[in-house]
């Protein structure tokens, strides 16, 4: 498989948590996994299942031995985007533009003057849930003429007044937005309520003399849950079982029952081992002979800006997989972890790098230390070094998705 243009492909196909979630659900399908209900028994006669919780969060499994633990594969399917507002419609001057709010943490100077479409879910009056995504060139946020702005500081914006999408070059009402929104789903139900957001249309491309570069969105995180049900799918039955576990709300905390401080990941993997019906104790066995991959890019060495990396740990595009650490634990890896990353690298002959935040900047986190410690699974924290995280493109080197996916995988057959 040419994994680059797969992801590619992958990351075209969701522009939100839902159709990160569909999409990988769809492939799962396609290779026969059988999806469970969280709310029914669970008879296991079978090997490769799983779940999939409010849409937007996914964790799926291949069974291995009763008395062998877990190894599990981490990732978020959510991204930085702009969130359509209840009664979103604003009207000023002759036109309308949506009132949105900020999800994550985007950086709001790449929103303007890019065609934005809408996506997301619908929830009818029969209190089913749709997916959409309208697919076209549709909104923009239009950027104040320079000559208008020279007493402006430089990205000092205000979201609720400069990142509103303009939608008509007349004044509507939201009706026009749910016409739309039933015309799209071919349905004359009412619609009770919606999660839309706005994304960038453009397509994913590769860039650079020799197609050194994939230039995408959503890079963050929507290339670790790639490689990870890549991994899952491509990896050979093993001694523990194998999971993949796709949370949702990352980029805003985690605090949400589909999100990585919740308990779904904790409950699932209580119902596999109650399910094979083992003991309490067995199942704490098991728990504690696990280890979870944590996957979340990393920050690449910039090359206009050498000074904001750490002075000896400086991953570069095209170097593999990232290690990640931190002395305040905002990475689960350890001394231990970071050993046996090391050694499936070399036993494996993948290249890789490792990631330390200079001492001066934060940094930022995962859902590792908050899986860890709704688990008391340990874990570990990689990723792939990235350019421009949290822009609208995002840019990765080509042929690191390859090896990513060959240490994700090289890890669940271990």
């Amino acid at each position: 498989m040419n994994y680059d243009k797969d992801l590619i492909n992958f990351i075209d196909k969701s522009p939100t948590m839902f159709q990160a979630t569909e999409e990988a659900e769809r492939r799962l399908v396609e290779a026969g996994f059988e999806r469970l209900e969280l709310s029914k028994l669970w008879q296991l006669d079978k090997r490769d299942y799983y779940i999939k919780f409010n849409d937007s969060s996914l964790i799926a499994f291949r069974l291995g031995q009763d008395d062998k633990g877990f190894h599990l594969v981490g990732a978020h399917t959510d991204s930085p985007l702009l969130k359509i507002k209840p009664s979103p419609t604003i009207n000023s001057q002759g036109y309308t533009s949506l009132n949105v709010e900020i999800y994550g943490g985007p950086l709001h100077e790449t929103w303007f003057d890019r065609p934005l479409s809408i996506a997301g879910r619908v929830i009818l009056e029969d209190l089913s849930s749709h997916n959409l995504d309208l697919k076209r060139d549709l909104l923009i946020i239009p950027n104040l003429a320079i000559h208008l702005s020279r007493d402006m500081g430089k990205n000092d914006f205000n979201p609720q007044k400069e990142l509103l999408p303009l939608l008509a070059n007349e004044e509507l009402k939201e009706e026009a937005l749910i016409s739309l929104i039933k015309k799209e789903l071919a349905t004359d139900l009412e619609v009770l309520d919606y999660e839309l957001y706005c994304y960038p249309t453009e397509k994913g491309s590769f860039l650079g003399l020799n197609q050194d570069f994939i230039s995408v969105g959503r890079l963050d995180n929507l290339g670790m849950c790639h490689a990870g049900l890549c991994a899952l799918l491509e990896a050979k039955p093993a001694e523990k079982t194998q999971v993949l576990v796709l949370f949702d709300n990352e980029e805003v905390g985690s605090l949400s029952a589909q999100g990585a401080a919740s308990g779904l990941l904790r409950n699932v993997l209580h119902k596999i081992s109650l399910s094979k019906n083992l003991s309490e104790e067995q199942h704490l066995c098991r728990i504690f002979d696990s280890f979870m991959m944590s996957c979340d890019q990393a920050h690449g060495v910039h090359p206009n800006y050498p000074e904001k990396a750490d002075p000896t740990n400086r991953p570069k595009l095209g170097g593999g997989p990232v290690i990640k650490v931190s002395a305040r634990k905002a990475y689960t890896s350890d001394a231990i972890g970071m050993a046996m990353c090391k050694k499936l690298c070399q036993d494996n002959k993948i290249p890789y790098q490792i990631y330390a935040n200079p001492s001066n900047l934060k940094g930022g986190s995962t859902i590792g230390p908050i899986s860890e410690g709704q688990t008391t699974i340990k874990g570990m924290d990689l990723g792939l070094a990235n350019l421009a995280m949290h822009s609208t493109r995002e840019l990765q080197a080509t042929g690191d998705q390859e090896h990513f996916i060959g240490l994700l995988k090289a890890f669940l057959e271990h």
